[in-house]
């Protein structure tokens, strides 16, 4: 006893607060059979009672966890359903804020009773010591004693550490040992007898991962055939939505808040990309001269918008019209490049070929937005939308001058229209990461413009500009705020007997 006393003196002299004791749940035994009922519940209360005699322990009972908001948390306890007592507790220890938690199942014996307890590290979600005893009668409030020891022990570190033995056969469902887990766990073993005292124990795997209990179309099948009213319809939800919100691990306000979506909220999106379409720009000009007068006999002036990659950055402001769907507007911003090639000739004589000048370009977007996020509460959802955008990049008076026998052309304006799938993720309450890949397609707009002026045919081998493809494809991703939303609606409290 003095030893594990100083353990847990050691453990908490750290503590610079006055409160910074560790808190630690108490969760219900469950009853296996009728006749263990009643021991469950007085084993629950000592063990309470034990660790309460620990000053660096903070008990939390379960009536001290936050309510659910339509019953009560010992009612989602009582209603646990069998084998589930490890992710009931754990789900009451989140809401508590329990550090660490005891739950368990008890069964009356033709000689005794069979006690499990497992000892849950909250904040590492696993079971960090699993054991078994058989208790005669009148034993309990002892064995109570030796459970809180061994929670002090697994606190301090001595027992239920991360590393040993019983996490190596964490991917099997089996809980018995080999021969060589039970020779690696005797010291273990040795440590928890000598805590608990004289008990038998059998110590068993531990899981590190932690399911939590989740309700299912049978429970609400078989609610349904119940008299009364049923809790979905008290909350005014229907049993889908019931379903969803029972399994999502939320609180009925942060449901009823996350369940509005986009609803009257203002979303602003900021990002960027890469993108493939209309972006690039090409003018292309030549023109023959007569030898003797060296005026234009033959010219040909044409420019294009073509198809390339670049980079791409766009903002949008949107306003949700439903809690699925959002309308607003894009703007963005694209590079891309501009080519020029400007070729004088005179008739008659060897002419040099000119080279083409390659120049950035920038290509302004606007035009409207919709976007629909399905499954408004989870944390992560797929979206998909539609828009169109009005496109203009530059023309060749953007970068030079053509000599006056030569047109010059403004910037062509394109019309796009847009589909796009993508995706959501929730990083805080109001923060969310994006990301969408539209498709476009080129539905507006002259993509090429030409001009020809002949009096004497001189000119070979015109290159007539292709034009954009009328396919594109983009990639964005950035950060979304949503502002503001709908009113949540009022929540209707529960009588303890409509839960499931």
């Amino acid at each position: 006893m003095t030893s594990l006393l100083l353990i847990s003196s050691v453990l908490f002299a750290s503590a610079a607060r006055a409160d910074d004791r560790v808190p630690v749940l108490v969760g219900a035994l469950q009853a296996r059979n009728e006749e263990s009922a009643s021991l469950a519940a007085l084993i629950e209360s000592f063990v309470a009672q034990k660790l309460g005699e620990y000053d660096s322990l903070r008990v939390i009972r379960i009536e001290d966890t936050p309510d659910f908001e339509d019953y009560s948390a010992r009612v989602y306890m009582d209603s646990c359903p069998p084998g589930e007592a490890v992710g009931c507790t754990f789900v009451l220890a989140e809401r508590g804020e329990a550090w660490w938690a005891v739950t368990g199942s008890v069964q009356a014996l033709v000689k005794g009773t069979r006690v499990d307890i497992d000892i849950i590290d909250v904040d590492g979600s696993r079971v960090a010591v699993s054991f078994r005893s058989e208790l005669e009668g009148g034993r309990d409030e002892a064995f109570a004693e030796g459970v809180a020891r061994v929670l002090v022990a697994a606190i301090s570190g001595e027992v239920g550490k991360e590393e040993d033995i019983r996490d190596a056969g964490e991917d099997s469902e089996s809980t018995e040992l080999s021969a060589e887990e039970k020779a690696a766990v005797a010291a273990e073993l040795d440590t928890l007898t000598q805590s608990l005292g004289d008990f038998d124990l059998e110590v068993r795997k531990a899981s590190k991962t932690i399911s939590r209990p989740k309700l299912t179309e049978e429970d609400i099948a078989e609610a349904e055939e119940g008299e009364g009213a049923k809790p979905w319809e008290r909350l005014k939800m229907s049993a889908p939505e019931y379903l969803r919100y029972r399994n999502s691990g939320m609180t009925l306000p942060v449901w009823r808040k996350r369940i509005q979506g986009r609803r009257f909220q203002v979303i602003l999106r900021g990002g960027g990309g890469f993108m493939n379409g209309p972006v690039n720009g090409e003018y292309y000009g030549r023109y023959a001269l007569d030898e003797q007068t060296l005026t234009a006999v033959d010219v040909y002036s044409a420019q294009s918008v073509e198809s390339g990659s670049t980079g791409v950055g766009v903002v949008q402001a949107a306003f949700g019209v439903h809690p699925v769907v959002d309308v607003g507007v894009t703007l963005g911003i694209a590079g891309g490049a501009f080519e020029y090639t400007i070729s004088p000739e005179v008739v008659g004589q060897t002419n040099t070929a000119s080279k083409p000048t390659v120049v950035d370009n920038s290509n302004l977007m606007v035009g409207p937005w919709v976007t629909a996020g399905l499954f408004p509460a989870a944390n992560l959802r797929p979206t998909f939308g539609a828009g169109a955008l009005w496109m203009r990049g530059t023309g060749v008076a953007n970068h030079i001058q053509p000599p006056d026998e030569l047109a010059s052309f403004d910037a062509e304006s394109l019309w796009l229209v847009n589909v796009f799938v993508g995706g959501e993720a929730r990083l805080a309450d109001s923060v969310e990461f994006f990301a969408q890949v539209p498709v476009s397609f080129l539905v507006g707009g002259d993509v090429v413009q030409e001009e020809k002026h002949t009096v004497v045919a001189a000119l070979e081998g015109v290159q007539v500009p292709a034009g954009a493809s009328a396919l594109g494809v983009s990639v964005v991703a950035g950060v979304q705020i949503r502002i503001g939303g709908a009113r949540v609606q009022e929540t209707t409290l529960l009588d303890e007997t409509d839960e499931l």
